[in-house]
């Protein structure tokens, strides 16, 4: 991993819906030493993060940083932040973190229940604090997680416009 000199916190600036936007060389590069340094021994899901993580670059208007901690050697935590690409108000719609997959939305039962996907086994709904926005899990841990991330990232991103 680099140093977290030589390693940028913003991985990607705005990317364009459905843009062919490529990745700077050094931050592809320093985002896939990320993610398969985080990943531990779980190559699905290791692949299932980079696929997710290069198709939201180029599909959606985001922006990916990587996460910060003061009790690691290169300064960087387990995740990834995913932000909107636009004024930075309302923080994260969502976090990654590669070791398992596992991708925490700022989304509600409600917005599940919005959704349809209330009584979708793949999401797991936190015991958190009520004031906790980041109530809904979605483990990237099969081809339908996958798909249904992206509808549920997609959902975060749209509530954190409007806020």
């Amino acid at each position: 991993m680099p140093s977290t000199q030589d390693t940028p916190e913003v991985v990607a600036e705005t990317v364009a819906l459905g843009s062919s936007a490529v990745l700077a060389p050094k931050d592809h590069v320093a985002l896939m030493k990320f993610i398969y340094g985080r990943a531990g021994k779980n190559h699905e899901r290791t692949v299932l993060t980079e696929r997710f993580v290069m198709r939201l670059l180029h599909e959606e208007e985001i922006t990916v940083a990587f996460g910060r901690s003061s009790k690691t050697i290169d300064g960087l935590a387990d995740y990834l932040m995913i932000r909107d690409a636009g004024p930075q108000r309302f923080g994260a719609a969502a976090y990654l973190r590669p070791s398992n997959g596992g991708m925490t939305l700022r989304l509600g039962p409600n917005d599940l229940k919005r959704l349809g996907e209330e009584n979708n086994p793949l999401v797991q709904i936190r015991n958190v604090a009520p004031t906790d926005p980041y109530k809904i899990n979605c483990p990237l841990a099969s081809e339908d997680a996958f798909n249904l991330a992206f509808t549920l990232l997609r959902a975060a991103l749209k509530a954190v416009r409007s806020e």
